[in-house]
């Protein structure tokens, strides 16, 4: 039986990624979700949780991050939740692809993928949570960034 909706609650550490695959994994076959689309999608969740469990929370401990997977019709949506520190991952700087890769600064690069990769990215701050929407569609042919 296809789900429309599958929503999860993880905690910030890096080894509930698996889960977190293991869950999209079988949303993506239920929807046949496959190839190119589904890669990216994967990529996308893996830049997204990391960040957040390695850079969202200002104190130690145990955090909820909430994501949800959404088919509407031909589009895949991801969400994720948390009540870390506001920050909008899409207002980070494109990274300065000119200057050689040893003397880069660190980060940025996850995020533009994810941005190049999807076909809409939305963030809100309600409250106290960092709300992150991502959208692909099926129909879109998925571009390699």
């Amino acid at each position: 039986m296809k789900h429309p909706e599958i929503k999860l609650t993880v905690k910030n550490r890096i080894e509930d990624l698996l889960r977190v695959n293991s869950i999209f994994e079988s949303f993506a076959t239920q929807h046949e979700i496959n190839g190119r689309l589904r890669y990216h999608l994967l990529v996308s969740i893996e830049e997204i949780l990391t960040n957040i469990i390695k850079y969202g929370f200002d104190e130690q401990g145990v955090h909820p991050i909430h994501i949800t997977f959404r088919r509407i019709e031909e589009q895949i949506e991801m969400e994720f939740e948390d009540r870390g520190r506001e920050f909008n991952p899409l207002e980070i700087d494109e990274p300065d692809f000119e200057t050689p890769v040893e003397e880069r600064q660190l980060g940025g690069l996850g995020i533009h993928l994810v941005k190049k990769m999807m076909d809409e990215t939305k963030y809100r701050r309600e409250g106290d949570r960092n709300i992150l929407l991502l959208r692909k569609s099926k129909e879109t042919p998925a571009t390699t960034p």
